[in-house]
């Protein structure tokens, strides 16, 4: 059985994970820059990577994806959160320097049409649009709104993340 990685934990501890941060945090159990390669760990030892807002800070998504499918078993899952592009909140922290969609991970697929540039392959098992509720009256009623998927191809702000479950493929 793999180790499961919780990339980017910041102060977040994972019960079964090992927390990976550039800080020292009480949840950091391996201090490393997700922007550097190689990481800590050993190629195919990896059941499960747990990224939570952290893709969207690297330098570098295709170079940390490969980095990633690196330390994957084949099979193994991929959890990552990111701030959703029509979401106010991508653009309002300056320490953002990604946008995500709905088919950002398609182009590690290798039914994508560029898929030749990279050796990363990953299939898409699961994206989840999804609207946190801040407790202000303003999101909550947005929560309420009907048809949100209908209404989110022409209005901002009706979705704060997307998830992604991605299964590596080797």
């Amino acid at each position: 059985m793999g180790i499961k990685l919780n990339l980017g934990c910041g102060d977040k501890k994972i019960f079964g994970f090992i927390g990976v941060d550039h800080i020292k945090t009480a949840a950091a159990d391996v201090i490393h820059d997700l922007n550097l390669a190689p990481y800590p760990f050993s190629a195919d030892s990896v059941d499960e990577i747990i990224a939570d807002n952290v893709l969207e800070h690297l330098n570098d998504v295709i170079a940390a994806m490969e980095e990633w499918h690196r330390l994957c078993a084949d099979s193994a899952i991929v959890r990552i959160s990111v701030p959703y592009y029509k979401s106010g909140g991508a653009f309002t922290d300056p320490t953002h320097k990604h946008f995500f969609t709905e088919n950002s991970f398609q182009y590690f697929s290798s039914e994508h049409e560029y898929n030749f540039y990279t050796k990363a392959k990953f299939k898409v098992l699961k994206v989840e649009l999804k609207a946190k509720d801040f407790g202000d009256r303003r999101h909550k009623l947005r929560n309420l709104l009907p048809f949100k998927k209908f209404f989110n191809f022409w209005l901002f702000n009706i979705y704060d993340e997307i998830y992604f479950e991605l299964e590596c493929i080797k």
